[in-house]
């Protein structure tokens, strides 16, 4: 019979092919059974291999008895291993700054508004209000030791990239004229405006012996301060990264962000105690400081980068991490705080070379959830009384943050050449606080230099500012694409 005649005829009875012999299949692949008696020996494995055990185990323990020695002292774990509740707050602070990160981008809001969020919510603000025994229960002093830790890691990756960031930005010609212009505009109007309040808020709001000095450089930089990477963020959802008005912005924020830094360290240097004289001996040994880790070090860096160890993602994020660390606390050996040192780092970090940045960036995303919760443990809004004199001092914080801001920023912007629309949208970008922000309120807060409702009113106030830019942009009609959800 022919090839074609045996097709014609069909597949042979399944009599003959058993009387022809197993073929090749059949030799290698064993007969399945059916599934009822399939699943009868699995459950009877289970039963054999896994209920029997336990079912032998518990019955040792319970003819040993359940007495493990002396008890421990009851705390406010209940005698719960430290690791234990210390794991179960990391799953707790991840999940949480997760969905409330999702619950702002869908509602058109960068995500670290909504990370900022989660931190509250643990915080004795919402948790401690509602269930104050859980929040006791949850944050001992040892676990919010372990979480310290990590936030402060976080901060330094965080600054590290902000640098990194920062050294990229590049403008030529009329442009960079311009962003000196607007980043001294957006910066000082502020920066003044702060100084003139602080002459009405030092009394009052000062925390412990803070001299008038210290309390009005403070008050002036967070006032003044831009967040870089959220505005970053920002122009890349609305599709105003490639414009001129975003451009602007970028360069103008790197400009008064390092302004920001500079002046936080005198007034810190002025709130511990020191004088005029050792305010300035602290700024001029950040100088050497900064010259050995933009010079020699980043040259080093660029030969390491540029061999093997850059082809090398985890020896690359290594370098990154550790070298962030060693410059960190340089600076703060010369007391100088050590987020200067992690981004003076990432301003040396090689253009070319993101690998080891890229990979420092994401651990920073993971970790910095965790300095929300600190600040968000530090911060009750419950301090924030709203009598009358608090939601006096809300509204003349507000007012005078949004609209020195946006006037000093858009007058700029005319004067560099903007349109009307496109210099007031410069404004409200140059109004965003964001992260960095709470990262300046956060260490004027912990150095002791706020009280607790001056530092509660500049967050609600950080929180609004930079909330508001996203829908100020879209109604000004700047937006390229209205509709997209603003990521961190």
């Amino acid at each position: 019979m022919s090839l074609a005649e045996r097709g014609a005829a069909g597949p042979a009875p399944a009599a003959e092919r058993g009387a022809a012999g197993p073929g090749p299949a059949a030799l290698r692949t064993p007969p399945v059974p059916a599934g009822p008696p399939r699943r009868r020996h699995r459950l009877l494995g289970y039963g054999l291999l896994v209920g029997l055990p336990l079912a032998a185990g518990t019955a040792a323990l319970a003819r040993c008895g359940w007495d493990g020695g002396p008890a421990r002292a009851e705390g406010p774990g209940q005698g719960v291993p430290q690791t234990a509740v210390l794991l179960l707050v990391v799953a707790v602070v991840l999940v949480t700054a997760r969905a409330t990160g999702a619950l702002a981008a869908r509602l058109g809001q960068p995500r670290v508004i909504g990370e900022m969020g989660a931190g509250i919510l643990l915080g004795p603000t919402a948790l401690g209000a509602v269930a104050p025994g859980l929040v006791d229960r949850l944050f001992p002093a040892q676990v919010v030791t372990g979480i310290d830790a990590l936030a402060q890691l976080g901060l330094v990756l965080f600054m590290f990239g902000v640098g990194q960031e920062l050294s990229a930005v590049r403008g030529t010609g009329r442009e960079t004229q311009g962003a000196v212009l607007v980043s001294l505009a957006s910066f000082l109007v502020p920066f003044a405006a702060g100084l003139s309040l602080a002459l009405w808020l030092h009394p009052g709001h000062a925390g412990g012996s803070v001299g008038p000095a210290a309390f009005a450089l403070f008050l002036g930089c967070a006032l003044g301060v831009t967040a870089f990477p959220v505005l970053a963020r920002i122009l890349g959802d609305l599709g105003l990264a490639a414009e001129r008005t975003g451009r602007l912005s970028l360069c103008a924020a790197a400009v008064g962000d390092g302004i920001c830094w500079v002046v936080l360290t005198a007034a810190l240097a002025l709130a511990q105690g020191h004088g005029a004289t050792a305010a300035l001996r602290t700024l001029l040994l950040s100088g050497p400081a900064a010259l050995l880790v933009l010079g020699p070090v980043r040259t080093v860096l660029g030969r390491l980068l540029a061999g093997p160890l850059g082809r090398s993602p985890a020896a690359a994020l290594t370098l990154c991490t550790a070298g962030t660390a060693a410059s960190a606390a340089l600076t703060a050996a010369l007391g100088v705080h050590q987020l200067i040192g992690a981004f003076l780092f990432g301003l040396a970090w090689p253009h070319g070379r993101r690998t080891g940045g890229t990979l420092a960036a994401s651990l920073a995303r993971l970790l910095l959830p965790f300095f929300f919760l600190g600040f968000g443990l530090s911060l009750d809004l419950g301090h924030l009384a709203l009598d009358a004199e608090n939601l006096l001092l809300l509204a003349v914080l507000f007012a005078v943050a949004t609209l020195t801001k946006v006037i000093g920023a858009g007058l700029a912007g005319l004067w560099a050449g903007l349109p009307r629309t496109e210099a007031l949208g410069l404004g409200v970008l140059m109004n965003t606080r964001g992260l960095t922000e709470l990262v300046v309120l956060g260490i004027g807060h912990q150095a002791g230099v706020i009280d607790d409702p001056l530092f509660a009113a500049l967050v609600v106030v950080t929180l609004a500012t930079t909330a508001t830019t996203g829908p100020a942009l879209r109604a000004l009609g700047l937006a390229r694409t209205p509709g997209r959800p603003v990521r961190p």
